[in-house]
């Protein structure tokens, strides 16, 4: 701001000596001069894209314009924590510098990522500068995440609500109580029957999976449900049956109760390296609509997620146990 000044003191040495201007003259050339000599610091921030598959990255960008370097140059560039309103930062690009028009304007790209679906508003930011001027962003733009991508999926079906059912007024017929409770001590009586003729034999105990065995039973799943069968259910269902052992096993956990957003949570940052992870939990998210809302995929969808589970296995095999 010391340069506005400068620049006023030297327009009134010009106006005193002129004198054919009145005062009325000089106050108004002074108010038109005023906008041209103003230099107003402000900060734009923006999103590319502002709405992302859960898992996904997407660009931010900071731009602080009308700099001048001195004396309003900038003493703190804006804090940004590595996490934020259920936001992760994954990479900063360094702060670029360039001028448009005698204006230095500072520029950085931050990529950022979130694995939790909602509308994330990115928080204000601020920059001091060498005059003590702090100034934050007036417009805060919001991330949005979605879980899934649902859209376009015409065999998609919505979950619906509970729908109440209201009972018969008509008396229980008792008589179909009497029938099952002899139907029981039916089958009790045969299997007594049974276990009196047959030797009690040890029932041998089915030793858990070993890595290999998975490995082995994943590149064999195309030829166990191929596309043609229409048993895209079964295929999804023992698909996300055998990842899970692989990585229980892995780490040495039990997740087959969590749901899988909880599962999600456990393994995060466990299966490699970004793009392995994110194909594997658009895997697990595609395994849902199919096994829950009927959604049938294609027969490219399905090879996808083969491979995804088969990439991610291969992965946490390949880094997770190597020798140290």
């Amino acid at each position: 701001m010391s340069q506005f000044y400068y620049y006023i003191q030297q327009l009134c040495t010009v106006i005193n000596h002129i004198s054919l201007f009145k005062r009325k003259q000089w106050f108004g050339l002074l108010l038109f001069c005023l906008p041209l000599l103003t230099f107003s610091q402000q900060i734009t921030v923006k999103l590319n894209p502002d709405k992302i598959l859960i898992g996904n990255q997407t660009q931010l960008t900071i731009q602080v314009e009308n700099v001048q370097k001195n004396p309003s140059g900038i003493q703190q560039w804006l804090q940004l924590p590595d996490t934020f309103a259920h936001i992760q930062v994954v990479k900063r690009e360094p702060i670029d510098t360039f001028t448009v028009d005698g204006n230095t304007i500072f520029s950085q790209k931050i990529t950022i990522t979130s694995f939790d679906s909602g509308s994330w508003k990115i928080p204000a930011l601020s920059v001091v500068f060498l005059n003590k001027q702090t100034v934050a962003n007036k417009n805060t733009p919001v991330l949005t995440v979605l879980p899934a991508n649902v859209s376009g999926m015409n065999d998609y079906n919505g979950f619906t609500d509970i729908i109440s059912v209201t009972p018969p007024p008509k008396p229980f017929p008792w008589w179909i109580i009497a029938a099952a409770i002899t139907v029981v001590v039916i089958v009790l009586i045969i299997i007594q029957w049974a276990r009196k003729r047959s030797k009690q034999k040890p029932i041998p105990v089915s030793s858990p999976k070993t890595k290999e065995q998975i490995l082995e039973a994943l590149a064999q799943l195309k030829e166990k449900y191929p596309y043609s069968s229409g048993n895209t259910r079964l295929l999804f269902t023992e698909l996300v049956e055998l990842c899970r052992s692989f990585t229980d096993l892995c780490y040495q956990q039990n997740t087959q109760s969590y749901t899988t957003d909880e599962y999600m949570i456990v393994i995060k940052n466990k299966i490699g390296n970004e793009p392995v992870q994110n194909a594997y939990f658009q895997m697990l998210r595609l395994a849902d609509a199919v096994k829950f809302a009927q959604y049938k995929p294609a027969e490219n969808e399905v090879n996808a997620a083969i491979d995804a589970g088969k990439q991610m296995a291969k992965t946490v095999q390949q880094f997770s146990f190597q020798p140290k």
